[in-house]
């Protein structure tokens, strides 16, 4: 039986050999004497626990730093090993499903594509994915005994931290679904499932333009309207995964759509890409030109060359609906106040004259009295945003850098990483 006194050695020791790992991850390459002044604890101990990290395959030396000014001996520097396992990260949209092997830094190996085809329903829906994680698998070659985990980002309501999807608008019949339960059983690895707003902000987060920033929301536009809120560096989440339904919040009170969660007047019905198409459809229809395009229903792919060539109605329209995205980031503006919005999805190749306008939006509907330039940016990270996200919380949640107070998840990693 351990006493109590080395069981504090014993997590003490989980949190330093931690901390190193992170500071490899953020700072490498790095030599062993700089961290150990960065967490201040004895050169042999952290050497002792370096040595332990290379064992484990987690850390490697890199090269040799320049001599020191003195002429000193070169010291050996240490870098994470990306390549110590992989990650399956998988996004879940209303018109297609993405499926992405990445080593542990989310760096993509291969991916694959394919349609949701959403009215087949959920179970249909997810044997496809099932397949599909297995074709991965085998198509790169890949030990499934090296792959850490599966992170999935699923549109709707989704309580990541009981792996439900609890309830998708634009998904038929997505209601109550276990998909961590499901994958599990399936493919026999952990899964860790969120929103897909949360994971884009998470990939931002990490790897994006705000990396360094503190409080921002990321604005998912398409069939749907989503946000991902971090606020003190911090996810936002809410009760049971709500937080963020910044599209299903009444702001047409006279509106005639139903949105496809029940309620009339959601911020969704105005600026999704679905409503647009409607939108201009409805008008073209009306002006008695439909020849002029061709009498066949537009896509929303030939809707970015019309609205760059000036087309009227598309325009029209078009700019409607970033003035109507400019109200919705405006009323996410008063609630959190971010220091940056950043905004994904298909809107994004109507290019920085929509961008305009939606600034145009925010500036009129926040606060007319009050200067600011709000900070409003079209993401860059581009269509893989949502399954670099989703390895990323596979990774944050094995490897548990973020807490030291909870030391199970090295062990997970450990334990998998020594059957390769």
């Amino acid at each position: 039986m351990v006493d109590d006194g080395e069981k504090i050695n014993f997590s003490l020791k989980e949190i330093n050999k931690k901390n190193i790992l992170r500071i490899v991850i953020d700072k490498g390459p790095i030599s062993r004497i700089d961290i150990s002044r960065r967490l201040k604890i004895s050169r042999p101990t952290t050497s002792a626990y370096i040595s332990e990290l290379i064992e484990e395959d987690l850390i490697e030396e890199f090269g040799k730093s320049d001599s020191t000014r003195s002429g000193g001996k070169k010291a050996v520097l240490l870098q994470f090993n990306s390549k110590a396992g992989y990650i399956i990260g998988v996004m879940i949209g209303v018109r297609s499903i993405r499926v992405a092997l990445t080593d542990l830094t989310s760096n993509i190996i291969d991916i694959i594509k394919f349609p949701t085809e959403e009215w087949l329903g959920p179970d249909a829906v997810i044997d496809k994915l099932i397949n599909k994680l297995k074709e991965i698998i085998k198509k790169t070659k890949t030990d499934q005994k090296s792959i850490i985990g599966i992170g999935i980002g699923a549109t709707g309501l989704v309580d990541g931290k009981n792996g439900l999807v609890i309830f998708s608008p634009n998904l038929s019949g997505w209601s109550n679904i276990k998909l961590k339960e499901i994958i599990e059983r399936k493919i026999d690895l952990p899964v860790f499932i969120e929103n897909e707003c949360r994971v884009q902000a998470i990939a931002e987060k990490k790897y994006g333009m705000a990396k360094n920033i503190r409080d921002f929301v990321c604005f998912e536009t398409g069939t749907g309207i989503g946000t991902g809120v971090f606020i003190d560096n911090k996810l936002v989440v809410g009760n049971k995964g709500m937080a963020g339904e910044v599209g299903h919040i009444i702001t047409n009170l006279g509106g005639k759509r139903v949105c496809h969660c029940g309620n009339v007047g959601c911020l969704e019905t105005l600026c999704s890409t679905t409503s647009l198409l409607e939108d201009i459809g409805d008008d073209i229809k009306e002006s008695g030109k439909a020849s002029d395009y061709g009498n066949s229903e537009l896509k929303l792919e030939d809707l970015f060359e019309l609205y760059r060539d000036g087309d009227e109605i598309v325009t029209r329209n078009v700019e409607d609906n970033a003035r109507y995205l400019g109200i919705g980031i405006s009323n996410t503006i008063k609630m959190f106040n971010p220091e940056l919005v950043i905004i994904h999805g298909d809107v994004i190749k109507f290019g920085e004259k929509y961008l305009d306008r939606v600034k145009k939006s925010v500036t009129e509907n926040t606060f007319p009295k009050v200067k600011d330039n709000y900070n409003i940016k079209f993401s860059e990270m581009g269509d893989n945003v949502g399954v670099i996200g989703a390895t990323s919380i596979v990774f944050d949640n094995i490897f548990e850098l973020d807490s030291c107070s909870n030391i199970a998840g090295h062990y997970i990693v450990k334990k998998r990483l020594s059957r390769v």
